[in-house]
């Protein structure tokens, strides 16, 4: 939606499909990236990887994100990510 962020002047588009198409201000800018996308298959997650990549500092940084088991190995492999388990308790739901 085009016109989502129109007059928001902290809002930054984002497209999966052009992983470092962002402001050059951004670049190495954070120390914290957190990834929760909309697929998780293994060639959507390679560019959110690029894309965690180019936020993060040059000395790296924490990466926290969600998906499933069978990512593991490819998060492990390419950010150093070691999968923990948290199951949400919603009472009385």
């Amino acid at each position: 939606d085009e016109a989502l962020g129109v007059g928001e002047p902290g809002f930054v588009r984002y497209d999966f499909h052009e992983p470092t198409a962002l402001p050059p201000a951004l670049a190495g800018a954070f120390r914290c990236v957190v990834i929760d996308p909309p697929f998780i298959t293994v060639d959507v997650w390679r560019r959110y990887i690029e894309t965690a990549r180019h936020l993060l500092q040059p000395s790296g940084g924490v990466v926290i994100l969600t998906t499933v088991i069978e990512n593991a190995g490819l998060l492990a492999e390419t950010l150093g990510a070691t999968p923990h388990t948290y199951l949400p308790s919603i009472p009385n739901l």
